[in-house]
């Protein structure tokens, strides 16, 4: 009895094994998942703008293999990754820690350039607050200060002045909304802003004609 029991039990255990063999393969796939293999797919993820999968993928790349050939590049895709999926606030946050990582990286100019869309990207209207466009006011700004920014410096000054331009247009609608409520002299002030702070983004004509609407009100 004793023999039969363990040839039951030697059958059972064979039957088991290979009537799973979705077992053994999904061993030997965690065991073949190379960082290479790893990088490879997340930046096919990317391909196809599946950016959530795409960040989960170098995420377990980043804390599985910290010393990968290409971590470096793994920080910076993670953070591209969050930039196209359209997360900023959380792209800003990566593309920072980045650069804390790497601050000698050849990529830190395009970081910081990122880190400056990340603000103009959020820039909704004139109508709303000002504050996220001064922030990427003062990024771009920097950058285009750089020496060592190069071509991303240039980019840098083309877009600060489309930042230039949301704050003067910023001001238009705050001098346009002070006539309608007959407040002449605030709207005389932000007129004048553009002319004193803004000038020659476009906006110099429209605030000119506005002054000279309410010269004697």
């Amino acid at each position: 009895m004793n023999i039969l029991k363990k040839l039951a039990l030697l059958i059972l255990v064979v039957i088991c094994l290979t009537g799973c063999p979705s077992l053994w393969k999904t061993a030997a796939t965690e065991k073949s998942d190379t960082p290479d293999e790893m990088f490879t797919r997340a930046e096919k993820l990317i391909k196809e703008k599946n950016y959530d999968d795409a960040i989960e993928t170098l995420e377990r790349l980043k804390s599985a293999h910290p010393d990968y050939s290409k971590i470096e590049e793994v920080y910076l895709k993670i953070a591209d990754a969050a930039f196209e999926k359209g997360s900023y606030e959380n792209a800003a946050a990566k593309y920072y820690q980045f650069m804390e990582l790497y601050p000698a990286s050849k990529q830190v100019p395009r970081a910081k350039f990122n880190i400056a869309m990340c603000y103009f990207k959020q820039i909704k209207g004139a109508d709303l607050d000002s504050r996220v466009i001064q922030q990427a006011v003062d990024a771009f700004k920097a950058l285009a200060d750089d020496p060592n920014a190069g071509e991303w410096a240039k980019k840098a000054e083309e877009k600060l002045k489309e930042c230039r331009r949301r704050l003067a247009e910023k001001e238009l609608y705050k001098a346009k909304t002070y006539v309608s409520v007959g407040n002449y002299k605030a709207a005389r002030v932000a007129a004048q802003r553009i002319l004193d702070e803004y000038a020659k983004v476009g906006l110099d004509d429209d605030a000119q004609k506005l002054l000279k609407s309410i010269k004697n009100k």
